[in-house]
């Protein structure tokens, strides 16, 4: 057995989603997330405020499959 791990941006979850249907995986565990990788701390303006954004949303997907499924 494999278990594939993967972190992806929220609105790509429905993209994902019915791909992995697509191939015959029907089943996988989800869970929002938030972290940093090269952007680090990035700048963001609302209202003409200017904030600081540490850690960026994200979606954490976890999918175990047969050695011998696609």
């Amino acid at each position: 057995m494999q278990k594939i791990e993967a972190y992806l941006r929220p609105s790509a979850l429905e993209k994902v989603h019915d791909a992995l249907a697509e191939v015959g995986i029907i089943g996988m565990s989800v869970g929002e997330v938030r972290g940093f990788g090269r952007h680090r701390d990035h700048r963001k303006v609302y209202r003409a405020t200017e904030y600081r954004v540490g850690f960026i949303p994200k979606t954490n997907i976890e999918v175990t499959v047969k050695d011998g499924d696609p």
